[in-house]
């Protein structure tokens, strides 16, 4: 048996496996924070999943109808971004999700978040 630490900030991926992987987001401003938002990820040919850990944080969805989601995460919930749809997490202090997702992510792609959607996303999370 495998045991990984999690680390309270940043990035970190645990475990790869085959064409997949286990990652954490700890909370760090510049990284996973309000003020690190202003692109949207879309991965081309993967979906990926997000659990909340700890904490507090909210994932939002530009859907293709041009429609905008802001979810707040609850804890132990799983949360599935499916392939091709923009989206972008945001981690409050001392908050931690974990993340599966394709090892490989080179196709994948960010596109900048309107200035609109950022002061809805804002407004959402509460900042």
């Amino acid at each position: 048996m495998k045991q990984y630490e999690i680390q309270a900030q940043g990035f970190q991926v645990l475990h790869n496996s085959g064409g997949w992987r286990l990652a954490v987001h700890g909370y760090e401003e510049q990284v996973n924070g309000m003020a690190s938002l202003a692109n949207w990820g879309r991965h081309l040919d993967s979906e990926e999943a997000f659990v909340l850990l700890q904490g507090r944080a909210w994932l939002s969805e530009r859907s293709e109808a041009g429609e905008l989601l802001v979810q707040p995460l609850h804890p132990l919930q799983v949360y599935l971004v499916e392939t091709g749809t923009r989206h972008a997490i945001v981690l409050a202090q001392d908050s931690q999700v974990l993340i599966a997702e394709n090892r490989d992510m080179d196709n994948s792609v960010t596109e900048p978040i309107s200035s609109q959607d950022l002061e809805q996303i804002r407004l959402a999370c509460g900042t």
